[in-house]
């Protein structure tokens, strides 16, 4: 018996890694809009929709498979943003939208019933906003992992 748990102790923790290349996108909020009739139409925003649909595909197409359900984990998220030209060379740090929690509930959201149960197994959360440096092109790079009681 204590074999297995020096075995299990020594483990190397699953992880997922994810990079959606592209500009990145928040989770916009929903619009309401009324009909002619007077009733109210909610819908999401196509970008968002569409962010979300591409985040899903590229969980999908890369075949690795959910973290098992009640399992707590670990999100780490690395936005780099398209530098505007007109910005000095010495603004280094985005401080413009979308916002890091936006940013962060659009992966989040995406990937929920696919990558994980749910989101409340999330037990820590780093987030990051540069500006990509060139030639690399803009994107949002993930990390999903298992937490250890270590940790």
């Amino acid at each position: 018996m204590v074999i297995k748990a020096q075995q299990d102790s020594t483990r190397k923790p699953r992880s997922i890694r994810l990079t959606l290349y592209g500009d990145p996108v928040g989770k916009a909020r929903p619009r309401v809009t009324r009909t002619k009739t007077g009733k109210s139409l909610t819908y999401t925003p196509s970008r968002t929709a569409q962010a979300e649909e591409r985040w899903k595909a590229l969980f999908l197409e890369s075949g690795q498979t959910p973290f098992a359900e009640g399992t707590p984990l670990y999100l780490s998220l690395w936005a780099y943003l398209a530098k505007p030209h007109y910005l000095r060379k010495k603004e280094r740090l985005p401080i413009s939208k979308p916002d890091l929690d936006n940013l962060t509930k659009l992966v989040m959201d995406a990937l929920e019933g696919l990558a994980y149960h749910r989101d409340s197994n999330f037990v820590n959360i780093t987030q990051s906003k540069r500006y990509a440096v060139y030639p690399d092109p803009p994107r949002v790079e993930i990390e999903i992992s298992e937490a250890s009681e270590n940790d």
